[in-house]
Parts: C-alpha cells; sequence; structure tokens
C-alpha cells in the first residue's frame, strides 16, 4: 500500500504569478487611497470658500441691521430684526431664508437684484452655520 503523494512544488513562474498579482493590488489600493483623499479635499476647501464668500456677503450686506454677532445692532433693534441665533430664526429652513432674502420681509428689504441665487443660497446655509449655535 503504497500511495505516492503527488505535492507540487511551486515553480519561479508560479511566485512570478503571485508577485505580479501582489504588486498589482498593492498599486491599486494606492491608486484608490489617493483618490479617496485627493477627492475629498477640493470638498472641504470649496466648503471653507463658499463660507468665506457667504460671510464676506454677510458683512457686505446684513451687518449693518443683524450685527457681526447677528443679534442686531441698535439701527436693526429699532427696525426690529430678529436675533439671527433665535429659534424663530434657526428653525427657518434655508428655502424660507432665501425666499426671506430674496423678497424681503417687514422692514427687511429684498436683495434678489443685488445678490445671485448662489449667494442668497450661500447666505441662507451660513445663517445656519454661523448663528445656530447657541451665543
Amino acid at each position: 500500500m503504497d500511495e505516492k503523494l503527488n505535492v507540487k512544488c511551486p515553480s519561479s513562474a508560479d511566485s512570478a504569478v503571485r508577485s505580479s498579482r501582489t504588486a498589482r493590488f498593492r498599486t491599486l489600493a494606492a491608486v484608490v487611497a489617493a483618490t479617496v483623499i485627493v477627492c475629498s479635499v477640493p470638498r472641504a476647501v470649496a466648503r471653507n470658500a463658499d463660507d468665506s464668500a457667504a460671510a464676506q456677503t454677510f458683512k457686505s450686506n446684513c451687518i449693518v441691521c443683524h450685527g457681526a454677532d447677528g443679534t442686531g445692532t441698535p439701527t436693526g433693534k429699532s427696525l426690529k430684526v430678529p436675533d439671527l441665533h433665535s429659534d424663530a430664526v434657526q428653525k427657518m429652513t434655508d428655502q424660507q431664508i432665501q425666499d426671506q432674502i430674496a423678497n424681503g420681509k417687514n422692514n427687511m428689504p429684498p436683495f434678489k437684484s443685488t445678490l445671485s441665487k448662489d449667494q442668497i443660497a450661500a447666505l441662507a446655509a451660513y445663517v445656519h452655520s454661523a448663528f445656530g449655535k447657541k451665543k
């Protein structure tokens, strides 16, 4: 009952194939990792640029009445502007804030002829991000 074991030793060709596959896998993994990193950076940079542009638009158009801190200047308070930190403002949707910026309300003038739709949308998001935190 001599059974022969049929054990095959890996040849140098098998090792070369495995080595080539491993190298391709490492290259693919590196490309995927680099793509994830590169694709996420522009979004973060764009988001910061949007916030910066919205902050500048706020400073140029809104700060006179709403104040730098969003609580209202003496002029704004005399016009009864709402505190941008208030629940009433923060519960508004971006669209509701956009409509109010574009069309005005009460003593607030409309800005649809002086600001682009993108600027108005950025301002609405800025009101939530900058003033949504409790004072």
